[in-house]
């Protein structure tokens, strides 16, 4: 699968999970993902360096966007990782 096609789809995942209004169903997506996450080791995780291209021109763009958070904003939200 090519890295923009799956870039696409976790674009579309991000705007499905910002329109979730039900917490459970919310909160059950997020224990998955957590679940999920956990069984990756670090060094299963290889970036080349066109994903890490891809990836810093996607931030720029949120950027631009305004999509960011404070530094308050992203303690608070860290408090839960």
């Amino acid at each position: 699968m090519k890295s923009t096609s799956l870039q696409l789809r976790k674009i579309s995942l991000i705007e499905y999970l910002l329109g979730i209004q039900d917490e459970k169903v919310f909160d059950k997506i997020e224990s998955n993902i957590h679940k999920s996450l956990k069984a990756v080791k670090p060094v299963d995780i290889v970036f080349t360096k066109e994903d890490i291209i891809e990836r810093a021109e996607f931030s720029n763009k949120q950027i631009k966007k305004g999509h960011v958070l404070s530094q308050k904003e992203l303690e608070e939200q860290s408090k839960n990782w």
